[in-house]
């Protein structure tokens, strides 16, 4: 008996198997070709009878065919509202630049206290007169060099 008629019989014309590789091929179990092969006969990719398809183009396909109502009971999409997932979406956008502009405003913060923090007013001061000393120092030995 040939493979072509034993799929005659079975009544399902299209087949679709999935492979390891995510390739979908779709066999047509009515196409003259498999008549002339026998059922321990493998059916190449490049017959007539086969449509080779990557995961992307048969999901395309079937949601396509979902969407023009080919597919009974065919469901892609959530039961969720979209104008309220726009709203959560715009909701959560203002909580992210209310965030950053929060966090930047910490950072100022932060650079301000780790200065103040790193310099006391009597370490300032200390720096001041020794800065004056150093001056006068400076200036008594241009003196001395001048006089000589």
């Amino acid at each position: 008996m040939v493979l072509g008629n034993m799929m005659n019989e079975s009544g399902q014309q299209y087949v679709a198997v999935k492979d390891d590789k995510n390739t979908w091929r779709i066999l047509d179990t009515w196409h003259a070709d498999l008549k002339m092969l026998s059922a321990d006969d493998d059916i190449p990719d490049d017959s007539a009878a086969v449509i080779a398809l990557s995961e992307g183009q048969f999901i395309a396909l079937v949601k396509e065919a979902a969407s023009l109502g080919v597919l009974e009971n065919a469901n892609f999409g959530s039961d969720i509202d979209t104008s309220e997932l726009e709203y959560e979406i715009e909701t959560k956008d203002i909580k992210i630049q209310q965030l950053e502009e929060k966090l930047s405003n910490l950072t100022k913060e932060k650079n301000v206290v780790e200065k103040a923090a790193s310099r006391s007013e009597e370490f300032e001061l200390k720096e001041k007169a020794m800065d004056n000393i150093l001056k006068l120092v400076s200036m008594q030995d241009m003196t001395k060099l001048s006089r000589d």
